[in-house]
């Protein structure tokens, strides 16, 4: 089941990524990420409520959820920036090597160990995003 959450999260934030573009000459990105907060809150609300009842959360999680959620607002604000200046399918694709560091820090923190196979993925995005990079400057 979680390779079919893959999949929709893939679809649903590519064409998200996609439409976004249709609507930066008229949106600030703060504009659009106050929107994007709205959408979530839309969503998430009523899931929440459907999924577990109510609203509460373990309280010792909740500074690392709001640390969380504060680096994903900033990325967010970043990446639509980074739309305002280059084309969508570049920024998108180099925006992917949040990938590499989240693997990284594993290693690093969590003393995951990588495979040949997650060894290699990793070297073709490093590659994949230096072919990007050069591409676009």
């Amino acid at each position: 089941m979680g390779l079919v959450y893959l999949m929709l999260y893939v679809l649903v934030v590519g064409t998200g990524t996609f439409l976004m573009k249709f609507v930066m000459s008229d949106l600030t990105p703060y504009q659009l990420n106050f929107l994007i907060a709205i959408g979530m809150v839309i969503i998430t609300v009523p899931a929440l409520l459907i999924a577990q009842g109510n609203f509460s959360v373990p309280v010792k999680t909740i500074p690392l959820g709001v640390a969380i959620g504060l680096l994903f607002t900033i990325g967010t604000i970043l990446f639509i920036f980074s739309l305002t200046k280059m084309p969508v399918g570049p920024a998108t694709a180099i925006s992917t090597g949040y990938v590499i560091v989240a693997v990284i820090l594993s290693i690093i923190f969590l003393k995951e160990r990588p495979d040949p196979i997650t060894i290699l993925g990793m070297v073709l995005a490093v590659a994949g995003i230096a072919i990007l990079s050069f591409k676009t400057s």
